[in-house]
Formats: C-alpha cells, structure tokens, sequence
C-alpha cells in the first residue's frame, strides 16, 4: 500500500475507476476538464495504490473560515468496496492531519451523509465530533 499524490500533469483518466464508483453523476468525457479546473482552485487529491491498482482517494482544500480558521475541508473519501477493512481510509486520514499539522491548520473539517454508518464509525474512531448539520440549496431549480 503506497500514498500517492495526484500532481497536475498526471494522467488524470486511471483515476476514472475510483471516481466513478462514489461520484455516480460524473460523465467520463468531462470529468478531467473538472477536474483539473477544481485542482486549479486548490483541489488536492491523493491516492491509495495496492500492487498497481488504485484502491481509494481523499480530496481536499485548504480554506480559511471566520468561525475555524486556517482549516482542511475534506471534499471526498472513498474506499472501493473490495478495498474495505484494510485500514486504507484511516491511512488517507491520517496523511491529511499530519498534512494539516505541518502547514498550521486549525481543524480537519468534513461532511458525512446521514445513512453513512461505516464512514460515521471511522470519523468517529478518528477523534472527529459531530459539530453541526450541513444545509445546501440549489441555485436553480434543475440543479
């Protein structure tokens, strides 16, 4: 098992696997183009590698907040399936909050869907608090 991370000029198709296991709505002809635009803004992306294949990824911003401060927003943490239970989502986690420690944040942040009890169990065991509900509308109704 090997951290990698995702640089700009990296072929960002064999991630695609990966992507589109936990992002469903993503399309296979645009989802390079945003990405490289989200990395552009400050995305940060890393990968887990097992023997060649590319088993999870974290993504993540730094971000600066009045009520937080200096702050690590986890955008996307995922694990394939077979994946599971080999301790790779704490080994993301763990990276990002040495990561967080030695740029000089003040939090890791994320949001964790409501029914997501597997990945409420390793947030949970991880030392994260449930601090507040997340809220979200659309712009437009057709979002």
């Amino acid at each position: 098992m090997e951290i990698l991370i995702l640089k700009p000029t990296d072929d960002l198709s064999k991630l695609w696997n990966v992507l589109s296991a936990f992002r469903t709505n993503l399309v296979i002809d645009t989802y390079q183009q945003e990405l490289s635009e989200m990395i552009e803004d400050g995305f940060h992306l890393i990968y887990i590698s097992d023997n060649k294949v590319i088993a999870g990824f974290a993504g993540y911003r730094y971000v600066h907040k009045l009520f937080t401060g200096k702050t690590i927003y986890i955008d996307d943490l995922f694990t394939l399936p077979q994946y599971r239970g080999k301790g790779y989502a704490a080994a993301l986690l763990d990276y990002i909050h040495k990561e967080a420690e030695a740029t000089g944040m003040n939090k890791v942040e994320l949001d964790s869907g409501p029914t997501r009890n597997d990945a409420h169990r390793l947030y949970l065991n991880n030392r994260y608090i449930i601090s507040s509900m997340h809220f979200s509308r659309p712009v437009s109704p057709d979002k």
